[in-house]
């Protein structure tokens, strides 16, 4: 059978994780785009050599695309060359990781205002990416890395969505298999589970244990018997945080990596295959999700609604600074958490719309930028201290 042919969109960490997992492997024909073509063209021949150590001969071809409004068009001719059956998008004009290598204080501070205040970085390449999609591939599947649980959502209602996003609820499961596989004195396989929640949620779970409004759904099995409600889940996260705790930043993007081969690989599977992935067909949020024969379909616990899962998914998606997605597109975002932006980073951003996110992203990265050297050359102290006060939008 003709192998599928993979396109990985950004050049960065993730792909180099993901690659080097894929690529051994050698069940693709690889492709890997860019802004930056020589760097791509380095990272390929990387690739290739490494998997020749090991005598696999694979095929990986380098392009360069810059997802940017004014390249549309040429990104489209691109894709149109390659013919990709799927597409992982791992572009981001800012990594989540960038702010945790602010001083411990700073990062503190500013990390109270969740991931939701930072969409623009990620939803405008994926906007400019599903565009030059829909002209030239639109049988593509696309699978996104990028802030999938509101991004996706957000290319929904505009008729874009990705097929199916990566890592946040899924990078929680393995964890939450350990728990309870501990409390049962078994074997994490012997455990099975069925998690719904938004980044939010499966952002704190692993640092800080079940906050203090958690919105989730967790169903288990154990060797195949439901035991969902045997443990208290405050029990079963609380072992989450303390004895699976784990490397982040960089090196935590290898779990990420590791959940984005677990949908890549099963997406054309003769049978569907169990997985958990964040927007599925646009949905917010996280959910246990079935891959497979070319399609991502939901795959809820018996008695769960699909309306419930989503409404779990909103409120933690609104705890993650989105308020509301609109039926045009257009996002709300949470007044407490705009208001630590813009009294830390002077970025005050109440609404967005979808075609408006480029430019909010470049006045958000100009106005880090600025902060982050003032950082650097002053120190942190006055900055951390601040006092946070929540204000309405005017």
């Amino acid at each position: 059978m003709q192998r599928k042919k993979l396109l990985i969109i950004g050049g960065g960490n993730l792909c180099l994780q993901i690659l080097q997992i894929l690529v051994p492997r050698n069940e693709f024909d690889f492709h890997v785009a860019s802004r930056n073509f020589e760097k791509t063209i380095r990272l390929c021949n990387l690739m290739r050599l490494a998997a020749l150590q090991q005598d696999v001969q694979a095929r990986i071809e380098g392009w360069e695309m810059d997802l940017t409004e004014a390249a549309i068009e040429r990104n489209a001719e691109t894709l149109a060359r390659i013919k990709p059956d799927i597409i992982l998008n791992c572009a981001s004009l800012q990594s989540w990781r960038v702010i945790t290598q602010l001083p411990k204080a700073t990062f503190d501070a500013l990390d109270q205002a969740q991931l939701g205040p930072w969409l623009p970085m990620h939803l405008a390449p994926a906007y400019a990416l599903m565009r030059a999609v829909k002209q030239s591939c639109p049988k593509s599947l696309v699978v996104n890395a990028a802030f999938p649980d509101a991004v996706n959502a957000v290319l929904y209602k505009v008729g874009m969505a990705p097929a199916v996003g990566v890592g946040n609820i899924a990078n929680l499961v393995p964890a939450t298999r350990s728990a309870i596989a501990r409390l049962a004195g078994c074997e994490p396989v012997q455990v099975r589970v069925k998690l719904i929640g938004q980044h939010f949620f499966s952002h704190c779970v692993p640092r800080r244990g079940l906050p203090a409004e958690a919105n989730f759904n967790l169903s288990y099995w154990i060797d195949g018997r439901d035991c969902t409600g045997y443990y208290k889940s405050r029990e079963i996260f609380a072992s989450v945080a303390d004895h699976f705790r784990r490397l982040g930043g960089m090196d935590g993007q290898y779990l990420t990596a590791m959940s984005a081969v677990s949908v890549i690989e099963n997406l054309f599977a003769d049978t569907e295959v169990h997985v958990h992935a964040p927007g599925p067909d646009g949905l917010p949020g996280g959910y246990p999700v079935k891959v497979g024969m070319g399609r991502v379909l939901l795959g809820l616990p018996y008695g769960v609604r699909r309306d419930v899962a989503i409404q779990l998914n909103e409120a933690g998606q609104r705890q993650d600074g989105i308020q509301a997605i609109q039926a045009d597109g257009s996002v709300t975002f949470g007044p407490e958490q705009m208001h630590v932006m813009e009294k830390m980073l002077g970025f005050f951003m109440p609404e967005m719309k979808v075609q408006d996110a480029a430019g909010f992203a470049f006045e958000l990265s100009r106005k880090y930028q600025a902060f982050a050297d003032r950082i650097r050359h002053q120190g942190v102290s006055h900055v951390a201290q601040q006092p946070i006060l929540a204000r309405q939008f005017g």
